[in-house]
Formats: structure tokens, sequence, C-alpha cells
């Protein structure tokens, strides 16, 4: 054997090896996660949430959720749930909120610190992940920091947006930063100011002004320690999420 293919074979062998140490049991996910999910539900609304939720690691879920349905924003919405997880780390779940519940395949990853997601109700089209909290500092000024952020999904009725940028977060619940944006295919660059309020369970909310007139509320969710943010846009007839990453 030569050695690249003797290397591809050591390759292959850490990860099947990795692959088949994984195992999970319900106790896998405890604590805290952000998520956000996104497609069209059993209605063809376009949708998103963005929320937080508390795994006992007995199998149960609380937590609360911001929805846009089709441009109509629903805060603070609580959440029930049961999950139920196999030792090769897939799983399902049923969430419920306002009297609605919807079930969920999940995929669990890096230890129990990610989760991808896929709604598994017939006429839904929704996906998205959760990251865990971790120790985060959740204080304005556990944020300060200067993060980079992309985002997009749609401004009702349809109109597809896209943006990137950076924000410098002072710690005082003030932000500046830059923003190159793309709304149904107009083209803008523009400054931002805003702000911030940081909630002592890690979520919190935020208004950025843009130079050319653009003004966004959001909520958001600290995860991954106090490295990443989930947020989603408040102001109604927007489906917009974002991440912000330092």
């Amino acid at each position: 054997m030569n050695v690249s293919k003797l290397g591809f074979a050591l390759l292959l062998g850490v990860c099947f090896s990795g692959y088949a140490l994984a195992s999970c049991t319900n106790a896998t996910l405890v604590g805290n996660y952000g998520f956000t999910v996104t497609g069209v539900n059993s209605s063809g609304s376009l949708t998103a949430s963005v929320g937080q939720l508390t795994a006992d690691g007995k199998g149960n879920f609380t937590g609360i959720e911001t929805v846009s349905d089709a441009g109509v924003i629903s805060s603070n919405v609580a959440l029930t749930g049961t999950y139920t997880l196999k030792t090769n780390c897939t799983g399902t779940t049923t969430i419920t909120s306002s009297g609605s519940s919807g079930n969920f395949s999940l995929v669990v990853v890096s230890n129990g610190a990610q989760i991808e997601i896929t709604r598994t109700d017939a006429g839904t089209s929704q996906y998205g992940y959760a990251l865990a909290q971790g120790k985060a500092t959740c204080t304005n000024a556990g944020v300060k920091n200067t993060f980079g952020f992309r985002g997009g999904g749609f401004t009702s009725p349809q109109v597809p947006n896209a943006w990137a940028g950076q924000v410098k977060v002072n710690g005082l619940g003030s932000v500046t930063g830059s923003e190159s944006a793309s709304f149904g295919g107009t083209i803008e660059s523009f400054s931002l100011t805003g702000t911030y309020s940081v909630s002592s369970n890690c979520t919190g909310t935020a208004t950025f002004n843009g130079s050319t007139g653009n003004v966004a509320h959001t909520y958001f969710v600290i995860v991954n320690g106090g490295q990443s943010i989930m947020q989603i846009q408040t102001d109604a007839n927007t489906i917009n999420t974002n991440f912000v990453q330092k």
C-alpha cells in the first residue's frame, strides 16, 4: 500500500472509529439550547422561529420562542415537549406551542452541543438547528466584543433578503457597525447604529438603525458560551433570521 492509500485508510479508520464510539441517551441533552427553524408550514406560509429550549435529560423540553408566520409576529410563546434519543444519536421530538403540536426528527452532534432538526409532519417543509447555551455571561457587559453576522429571509409578500456585516458591541447597550445587503435584488451598503438589552436567561432584544433609513427590531438567544447569537426580526411583514458569531 502506498503512502497516500495508507493515509486514506488511517483517516477512514479514525472516522469510522469516532462514529462507532458515538452513543446517546436522553441524558445527552441537558440544559439550555437556542434554536432556529425556518421553512413552510402546513398552511403554505413562510415561517421562521427563534427560541430557547431547556432539556431535563429525561426526555422533556420546556421553553419559549418568537415566531414569524407569514410576517405575523408572536413573541414569548411558551413551549413544552418530549424527546427520545436512540443510542446512535438520532431521535424524535414533539413540541407543543399555542395548543398546536409539531413532530420533528433530531440528529445530535458535537457530544450534545448541537442538534440538527427537521419537521416530519406531512405538508410541511421546515428545518433548523439548536446550539447549547454553554457557560455564557448573560449581561450587557458579557457580550462586549466584535461580531460578524449573516442572515436573510423574506419581506412579505415574499421579497427575498440577504445580508452580512460586522458590529462592535460596547458592553453598555450600544452597537455600531456596517452591513452589505440585497433587498429584493437591490444592493445596499450602509453603516449601523443600535441598542441592545440582555436578560439573565440569555435572551434579549436589539434595535438596529441603518444609515439609509432601515430599522430592524430583533429578539435573540445567546448560545455557544457567548460566542454566537441566534436572532429573528420582530417587525411585522418580515420573515428574517440572523446568525451572529465572534
